[in-house]
């Protein structure tokens, strides 16, 4: 079992095949011994990965790291919980592991939700979604977002958002249930989508209690989801 107080600092766990160049936190080369001397503290050793895998730190410091999104040019989009920042991360020298850090977005509301479409970044707070255009090309100037989506409702509870285009090019948004057990109002635990510009808001699924995660089926098409069911039975 993976002790979650870690997640601040250990942002991913790239799996790659073969030897890899040691660097330290800093983004300086350094030595194999001083490397895993410096993150010995991390639980790598609960972690199994296939023979011939290797499962590493990828990227540090980048705090309370939640959702990822990968753009069309390598770089890794990070949301954020319990905070209210959303990043952007790169490794332009192929070592790795991130060398570059950039703040896109300060001052959200639970910014959980990140994803990536024809250069655009999707970002969702509990009660909006907003869109960075061309942000790949803009990291260290980001541009003004733009309101594409903002009648969600705001209750933090399971109100943050994991957020994923389908293979229908609709952007899929969850609304978890805003308690433990009840049967609130039709909005809530659902799974909905709406279309790249905002338009067309409908729902998907009911009965979705809260999901933190969803994919589709490379061939059928068909949408798997995470459920979290109600508090104290794990």
């Amino acid at each position: 079992m993976i002790n979650w107080k870690y997640s601040s600092v250990l942002l991913a766990l790239v799996i790659a095949c073969g030897p890899q160049q040691e660097q330290n936190a800093g983004g300086e080369e350094g030595s194999e011994a001083s490397y895993e001397e410096h993150w010995s503290g991390l639980p790598m050793h609960t972690l199994n990965v296939p023979e011939g895998f290797k499962i590493d730190v990828w990227a540090t410091d980048v705090n309370n790291a939640r959702s990822l999104a990968q753009g069309a040019d390598g770089t890794i989009f990070v949301g954020n919980r319990q905070g209210d920042k959303v990043y952007a991360l790169r490794d332009t020298n192929g070592d790795h592991r991130a060398d570059q850090m950039y703040t896109l977005a300060e001052g959200l509301f639970m910014p959980n939700g990140v994803a990536f479409r024809n250069g655009d970044l999707y970002v969702a707070e509990v009660n909006k979604i907003w869109r960075f255009p061309n942000i790949e090309s803009n990291l260290a100037n980001p541009p003004q977002p733009e309101l594409i989506f903002d009648e969600l409702p705001s209750d933090r509870h399971h109100g943050w958002k994991y957020i994923a285009f389908g293979p229908d090019d609709k952007l899929y948004i969850p609304i978890g249930a805003p308690c433990n057990i009840c049967e609130p109002e039709e909005i809530y635990a659902a799974i909905h989508r709406i279309n790249p510009d905002g338009t067309g808001f409908e729902t998907v699924a009911h009965g979705v209690r809260n999901t933190v995660g969803f994919d589709w089926h490379p061939e059928t098409g068909e949408l798997w989801f995470t459920d979290n069911g109600r508090d104290m039975l794990g």
